[in-house]
């Protein structure tokens, strides 16, 4: 297809694609949008004209169709889900509790609220996989279905308000439920909106064969659980190795700048003071930000060894470039850096910061509250 796009994108749109695919809604995807959206509107008149010449039952293919999109569905929630039921998706990094929040993207905003909750967060994963499951069960499909839109329609209504740029595939996994929907729309208008009663209807099924349509339900069953297991497993191995349920290291925390020495002169903490550090905020092992005076944020790899008193911090965009430190940890409240960072002798001492100081952290439930906190 990169050829078709890359024409229709030059010869229509006026506009050329980025090379690297990153999926989402760039132009790449749009384009690609456009491509299938042209090709169905050629073969779906041309289909239905062929199948109306057609002597056998017109809707003998329905159940297959029905299944592919059942399954494709089920794997895409099941995805989704288990990201969320182990608090995975939505993390809430140190360095946001020190981020002015005018420099928040509107994406940022959301997973940073998402993230504050993992109950929260837990739930909607758990809400996915109910309605994944609900899908992969025969009799269950339709209220599968019924959930799963509700579902995407949440998730469409975020990533539209919030700019989160997945608004083509959440868009795509709600029409996929309302096609499932779409054949039982009178009977739910019926159930919903009317006193009549509904009238049970004969699902078509793949097979004519009891039998084999009772095998055939088994292995569906059978294959979303097998998946919603992969996904499940998945995502806690990632969350322990790489998320927050991974072991936090000594220098977990934010840690003040109180002095910073440069050539042996103190630099003042002025926000005019761009090289000055302000904080240096340890996330992990391997991952710590610097936040400089003017609230700029700089990320790092790092190596940090606290019994040989040493920390490398390596450039993400240039790995090959590295900055090597001693460290001086003489109390748990208490870090010392020295060494040459951009050509100059630096000397910073810093204490840790209480997280408990920040009301996003210590302020927890309440049922009895007599006024609204605002702080």
């Amino acid at each position: 297809m990169h050829p078709v796009r890359n024409w229709v994108a030059e010869s229509i749109f006026g506009t050329t694609l980025s090379k690297r695919f990153d999926g989402g809604d760039d132009r790449f995807a749009w384009v690609g949008q456009f491509c299938w959206l042209a090709v169905a509107a050629v073969a779906a008149p041309v289909w239905t004209a062929l199948d109306r010449s057609r002597a056998e039952d017109e809707d003998a293919w329905r159940p297959w169709f029905d299944l592919a999109v059942r399954m494709c569905l089920a794997g895409q929630l099941f995805y989704y889900g288990a990201a969320k039921a182990v608090p995975l998706q939505f993390q809430l990094p140190l360095a946001r509790l020190v981020e002015p929040f005018g420099n928040f993207s509107p994406m940022t905003v959301l997973w940073s609220q998402s993230a504050y909750s993992e109950t929260y967060q837990r739930l909607l994963g758990c809400a996915e996989i109910a309605a994944g499951a609900l899908l992969v069960v025969p009799k269950t499909t339709h209220f599968g279905a019924l959930v799963s839109a509700a579902e995407m329609g949440h998730v469409l209504f975020l990533n539209m308000t919030f700019d989160v740029p997945v608004k083509i595939h959440s868009s795509h996994l709600l029409l996929l439920s309302l096609v499932l929907l779409a054949p039982e729309s009178q009977r739910f208008v019926q159930a919903l909106l009317t006193d009549h009663a509904v009238i049970p209807t004969r699902r078509r099924k793949p097979f004519r064969s009891h039998r084999a349509n009772q095998i055939a339900a088994a292995a569906e069953v059978i294959a979303g659980g097998w998946v919603l297991g992969a996904q499940l497993r998945n995502a806690w191995t990632f969350w322990k190795n790489h998320g927050s349920g991974r072991e936090k290291p000594a220098l977990y925390g934010i840690w003040n700048v109180d002095e910073f020495l440069v050539n042996g002169q103190q630099l003042p903490p002025l926000t005019t003071e761009g090289k000055r550090w302000r904080r240096f905020i340890v996330e992990s092992a391997d991952t710590v930000t610097v936040q400089r005076m003017d609230d700029a944020l700089d990320n790092y790899l790092a190596t940090i060894d606290t019994q040989n008193g040493s920390i490398i911090l390596f450039n993400i965009n240039h790995p090959q470039q590295s900055t090597t430190l001693a460290l001086e940890n003489p109390a748990e409240d208490q870090l010392a850096l020295e060494g040459e960072i951009d050509g100059r002798q630096v000397k910073l001492r810093m204490h840790r910061v209480d997280l408990e100081s920040f009301p996003l952290v210590s302020r927890r439930f309440h049922w009895i509250q007599e006024e609204a906190y605002w702080r």
